[in-house]
C-alpha cells in the first residue's frame, strides 16, 4: 500500500468515528429521559460506555489480526490524551462559549466529586508499569481480572438520581435503536479502516506501531467521547461534560486495561511507558485543582507532554 493510500483510509475512518460519535451524542440525554437517571451519572457511566465504542472497535480488530502493539496503543492513548489535549480543549471551549455569550463563567468549575474518580482511576494504571508479560504474564492476567470487577462496583454506585430531562429528547435518525445499529457500523467500518492504514503507515515509514496508535487512533477516538463532554460544557452543564470526561478516564483506568491484561493483549515498550508516564503526573495534578474548585489548570503542562511524546516517539 502507498502511503497516500494508508493515509485516506485513516482519514476515512477518522471521519466514520467521528460521524458515529456525533449521533451516540444524542443518545446521552434520549437514554437519561428513558430510564429516569440524572445526566451526570449517565454522561459518567453511559455515555463513555458508548462512545468508547470506536476505541472497543479498533482493539477487537486489531487483536483479531494479531496486532497487539496497536490494540494497547488504543488503551494507553486515552489517558493520555485526556491528560494532554481533552483538558485544554475544554478551558479553550469553555473560554470561546464565554466570549459568545454561551457561558456565564470562562472557568470550568465542578463538584468536589469529581475529583476523586479522575484521581482513583489513574492509580490502577502505576502497577501496569510493573507487570511486564514476558515475566509477570499471571499476574497481570490477575490484576486485569481484579479493576474489571473495581470498575463494575464502580458503577453501580455512580449511576444514580433522578432525570433532569423533562421531555423526550429528539434524534436525528428519530428512531434510538436506528441510530445505535447506524452508529455501529459506521464504528466498525471507521476502525478497520482505521487499524489497517496505521499498520501499512508504519511500515512505510519505519515507526513505532504503539507511538502511530496514541498519536493518531485517537484524533478519531478521542473526539467523539471530548464531543460529549463539549457540548454540555457549551450549555453551561459543567458537571455532566466534565463527569463524561472522568467517566471515560474511568472505563480506560481499569475496565479496558484489565481486558486487556486479562487476555494477555499488552506490551510495555518505550512508547506505551510514556504515555502512561505523563498520565500518571497530569492526572494527580488536576484531581487536587477540581478538588479546589478549578478545572483546567494543568492545560500547559499537558499541551508540553503531547509535545514532549512527540518528540521522543519520531526519534525511535
Amino acid at each position: 500500500m502507498s502511503l497516500l493510500g494508508a493515509s485516506l483510509e485513516i482519514l476515512i475512518g477518522i471521519g466514520l468515528v467521528i460521524l458515529a460519535g456525533i449521533m451516540v451524542e444524542e443518545l446521552v440525554d434520549w437514554i437519561s429521559w428513558r430510564i429516569n437517571k440524572s445526566s451526570a451519572s449517565i454522561a459518567m457511566i453511559l455515555a463513555p460506555l458508548m462512545t468508547s465504542a470506536p476505541e472497543m472497535a479498533v482493539f477487537v480488530i486489531a487483536l483479531v489480526e494479531g496486532k497487539k502493539n496497536i490494540a494497547w496503543g488504543t488503551i494507553v492513548s486515552q489517558p493520555f490524551m485526556a491528560s494532554t489535549i481533552i483538558y485544554p480543549a475544554v478551558v479553550l471551549v469553555a473560554i470561546a462559549s464565554y466570549y459568545f455569550g454561551k457561558r456565564k463563567s470562562r472557568v470550568v468549575r465542578v463538584h468536589k466529586f469529581v475529583a476523586v474518580p479522575l484521581l482513583a482511576f489513574t492509580l490502577p494504571l502505576l502497577p501496569i508499569m510493573f507487570l511486564h508479560p514476558e515475566t509477570h504474564g499471571i499476574y497481570g492476567r490477575i490484576y486485569g481480572i481484579v479493576i474489571i470487577a473495581v470498575y463494575f462496583i464502580y458503577s453501580y454506585f455512580m449511576l444514580r438520581g433522578e432525570s433532569n430531562v423533562a421531555k423526550e429528547p429528539s434524534l436525528k435518525l428519530k428512531l434510538p435503536f436506528l441510530q445505535v445499529g447506524s452508529s455501529v457500523v459506521m464504528l466498525y467500518v471507521g476502525g478497520e479502516l482505521m487499524v489497517r492504514g496505521i499498520y501499512a503507515l508504519g511500515i512505510l515509514l519505519n515507526m513505532n506501531e504503539t507511538a502511530l496508535s496514541v498519536l493518531i487512533v485517537p484524533l478519531a477516538t478521542v473526539v467523539p467521547e471530548s464531543i460529549v463532554g463539549l457540548i454540555f460544557i457549551v450549555k453551561n452543564r459543567d458537571d455532566e461534560g466534565i463527569s463524561a470526561i472522568v467517566g471515560e478516564k474511568a472505563l480506560y483506568g481499569t475496565f479496558y486495561p484489565g481486558l486487556a491484561m486479562a487476555l494477555g493483549a499488552y506490551t510495555l515498550d518505550f512508547a506505551s511507558k510514556a504515555a502512561l508516564e505523563i498520565a500518571l503526573v497530569v492526572s494527580p495534578i488536576e484531581s487536587i485543582a477540581i478538588w479546589f474548585g478549578y478545572f483546567g489548570v494543568t492545560a500547559p503542562i499537558g499541551i508540553l507532554g503531547y509535545i514532549l511524546y512527540l518528540i521522543k516517539v519520531l526519534m525511535i
